[in-house]
């Protein structure tokens, strides 16, 4: 019988609306909590528990690192006392903030990086982040004993610039949640986009709203489009996050605010009946560690367009028209493609589902799970990289 894991897995922010990271660690703590071998106590920064999480797991604050990630340095000093009162072995830090300071007194420590935004993309983001990741997250990451990442782009990345050995640098694929897939119920979904204030027909983007997402050229794009699809709107659903000037001087400069919709940002619940509804899904980000939007729209039955750099051709495969993020008028003419080609269409739905049915947050959690177990039977045996088995 296996032994069974006490693992103390770090959460940063899920009293907020979650967006990528946030939204990953959330999946796979759930996925690891349906796992019998293991006993998770959450090592929480929130005060409110927005998620149920303090039902489902044995719970333990750490006061006063609740609002700036660095402030997690705080919490240090609180880990190996936990570590020692709830009998720990392993501490999973999922959001990459972690820097494990001092001592690991025995507890093998595990720390989730999902990409190298400030290595690859600096000007897309603001000076905290690339502070954080120039700085901080290299020192968490030589502290801990194994590193986790979400795609074989990333781990390339990390060991180019991190200079992490290979041994330590495990792949572990994100997962699509069940919620996501076609919803035919019109009235379902018809409630969903008035909720929104969307109205069809629609191409849809999801996501952070920040330089990085490409959302300028995305405008771009869609201006181009606009006189042959008159009644096409531009749905962007996300929160606003940093250096948003530029899409509201696209906007006015390309005339198209009639035609485009801001939602802000959208509740996972509505998510599914959101990527239904679209003509199609355009995700041109300059740089994704693994890219979690893509598969979802795929698995609702919606077509994909999406980049041809960083992880997203890893992830999306053959399910998705690619193109060069910086070509406008490569993303113009996917659009179209995908707008009056109806073969083409019901190509990318088909091998969409088929795709993202490939990627599941169990799967996710199973591997997690092998690597904590490698960890603890020895150290030394986690020198095996754990590769993803469906990417």
């Amino acid at each position: 019988m296996s032994k069974l894991l006490r693992i103390g897995y770090l959460t940063y922010g899920l009293d907020r609306e979650p967006t990528g990271i946030g939204r990953y660690a959330l999946e796979l703590l759930r996925a690891l909590g349906d796992l019998s071998v293991v006993k998770v106590v959450v090592l929480a920064t929130e005060t409110e528990d927005r998620y149920g999480l303090h039902k489902q797991f044995a719970y333990q604050q750490l006061p006063g690192c609740r609002l700036l990630p660095v402030t997690l340095t705080l919490g240090n000093a609180l880990l190996g006392p936990l570590s020692r009162l709830h009998q720990l072995d392993i501490i999973h830090d999922p959001n990459g903030i972690a820097p494990f300071l001092g001592a690991s007194g025995g507890v093998r420590r595990v720390i989730t990086i999902h990409d190298t935004f400030a290595y690859t993309t600096p000007e897309t983001h603001n000076w905290l982040d690339n502070w954080r990741f120039r700085w901080h997250l290299p020192a968490a990451a030589r502290r801990a004993d194994a590193v986790i990442t979400v795609s074989e782009q990333s781990r390339g990345d990390l060991l180019r610039y991190l200079r992490l050995s290979e041994q330590r640098v495990h792949v572990i694929g994100e997962g699509v949640d069940p919620r996501f897939r076609p919803l035919s119920e019109p009235v379902q979904r018809e409630q969903v986009l008035q909720k929104y204030g969307v109205r069809p027909p629609y191409l849809l983007y999801v996501g952070g709203i920040n330089p990085r997402k490409n959302i300028v050229r995305l405008l771009e794009a869609f201006a181009r489009l606009r006189p042959s699809y008159p009644a096409l709107t531009l749905v962007i659903g996300g929160k606003r996050q940093w250096r948003t000037a530029e899409i509201a001087a696209a906007v006015k400069r390309d005339d198209i605010a009639s035609e485009l919709h801001f939602t802000g940002y959208v509740a996972d619940a509505d998510l599914p009946a959101l990527y239904s509804g679209a003509e199609a899904f355009v995700f041109p980000s300059l740089h994704e560690g693994f890219g979690l939007p893509p598969l979802e729209a795929m698995a609702c039955g919606t077509p994909v367009i999406t980049s041809n750099v960083s992880a997203l051709p890893e992830v999306v495969g053959a399910a998705a028209l690619t193109v060069d993020p910086c070509d406008v008028g490569a993303l113009t003419t996917a659009m179209v493609r995908v707008l009056d080609d109806q073969a083409l269409r019901m190509t990318l739905i088909r091998r969409g589902i088929d795709r993202a049915a490939k990627f599941t947050w169990r799967q996710a959690a199973l591997q997690t799970l092998e690597l904590y177990q490698m960890l603890v039977a020895d150290p030394k045996s986690a020198a095996l990289s754990i590769r993803s088995r469906h990417m």
